[in-house]
């Protein structure tokens, strides 16, 4: 199995990064990478809880994100499943564990390590998508 971790300082409160990981309308701003955009966010934030996360490449193509929450601790950690519905990856599922630190008032960070990938090919498309979706939070509004 491959994996592979992150580590990311953002100039926002602990609180607002959290949200930022479970809000779907804060979601539909970040969570995904270069010109891909997000169509739908369906959430229900508890542990147990199932997400559904719809994309659409500018070439028309669609895709859906889904899992399940298993931990959530508030400003403190998160840990999630991944699938893609389309199948198309020999790693069907895998998972997120995020832990956020507040660093300051108005700065904190995140330590992501995403795992359970079946190749290294797949680990490596997930991180670039994960770095160019943590850029584009770094951007956020509040």
């Amino acid at each position: 199995m491959y994996h592979f971790t992150l580590k990311a300082t953002f100039p926002f409160s602990v609180t607002h990064l959290f949200d930022a990981f479970h809000k779907p309308d804060l979601l539909m701003q970040w969570f995904a990478p270069g010109d891909v955009q997000i169509t739908q966010v369906m959430s229900n934030f508890a542990e147990g809880g199932r997400y559904r996360v719809s994309m659409m490449e500018p070439s028309g193509d669609s895709y859906s994100l889904t899992g399940q929450f298993a931990t959530i601790l508030a400003n403190e950690e998160l840990v999630f499943s991944w699938a893609w519905e389309d199948n198309r990856e020999e790693s069907v599922i895998t998972s997120v564990d995020i832990k956020f630190e507040a660093l300051g008032p108005n700065l904190s960070s995140v330590h992501l390590l995403h795992s359970g990938f079946m190749n290294k090919t797949e680990r490596d498309q997930h991180q670039l998508g994960w770095v160019d979706c943590l850029e584009k939070l770094s951007q956020l509004k509040f």
